[in-house]
């Protein structure tokens, strides 16, 4: 997971979120699920936003899903541990800010309605704005907070998997509740490494072995454009990178080239 840059909100959204509030608004009770629609118009905006992937395993998804997906759930929140209030963020649902594109594995098999809230904060009422006391667990990956900061990618049983980076319990949470480790994300992952990553680190370390720096600055150059954000499993890439490129401080002191903190991805 990477930060995303939703870029400007979308002028139809605004006529959409008026309207159709005013109808929720009006409806006597608590929405159902079946009584916001209408997000969905703005899928293509958020999924070229997202240079084509989910925003939260970073895999490429074609934009047929469209599963307009809510950080902040619309009917109904499991904010277990921190509340146990099940109300949902209706208000929200045609909320810029709250709408992300997330493949199906992501959004319906795994995040579902589960908001967690840390211990001792308070769920926002409705028509509140965030955050006031609310404490999510969950990493939003359109918010301030870079994901690369909290995850991180080691190999271990035979596949590389999702860790929270310096014990970072938004990393913890958001591994567990994404499902950023379930089997075929792993098996993605291991193929990513093996027809992408794994060259491009041999010809890396080769450059360096023959001093052929030529060859070393361009192969370099092209592992660090693997860390922009149009590329498929960026804080996996940097991971990897990190950890099997052969003497890494060498050769950015050699090429004069910085190799980015996870802060800076």
């Amino acid at each position: 997971m990477i930060k995303v840059n939703r870029g400007p909100e979308p002028k139809n959204l605004v006529t959409i979120r008026i309207s159709h509030l005013s109808r929720i608004r009006n409806l006597g009770r608590p929405p159902k699920s079946d009584d916001i629609y209408g997000y969905e118009i703005v899928a293509e905006t958020l999924w070229k936003a997202q240079h084509h992937k989910c925003c939260y395993c970073e895999h490429r998804i074609v934009k047929s899903y469209n599963d307009v997906e809510h950080y902040r759930p619309k009917t109904n929140a499991d904010r277990s541990p921190g509340c146990n209030l099940k109300h949902g963020y209706w208000w929200l649902a045609y909320t810029w800010e709250n709408l992300l594109f997330a493949c199906p594995s992501c959004n319906r098999s795994h995040k579902r309605s589960f908001f967690p809230l840390e211990n001792g904060s308070s769920s926002l009422i409705a028509e509140s704005l965030p955050p006031s006391n609310e404490i999510p667990l969950l990493i939003d990956p359109g918010s301030s907070i870079n994901p690369v900061e909290h995850i991180k990618f080691v190999f271990e049983n035979q596949h590389w998997c999702a860790k929270a980076r310096n014990e970072s319990t938004f990393g913890e949470k958001s591994i567990e509740i994404y499902g950023l480790n379930h089997q075929d994300l792993k098996e993605l992952r291991k193929d990513h490494y093996e027809t992408i990553l794994k060259p491009q680190i041999d010809a890396i370390n080769i450059a360096l072995s023959d001093n052929d720096m030529m060859a070393l600055k361009k192969e370099f150059r092209r592992a660090l454009d693997m860390l922009t954000p149009r590329n498929a499993f960026v804080c996996f890439n940097y991971d990897v990178f990190s950890e099997k490129i052969l003497e890494l401080q060498k050769i950015t002191d050699l090429l004069q080239l910085p190799w980015p903190n996870p802060d800076q991805i």
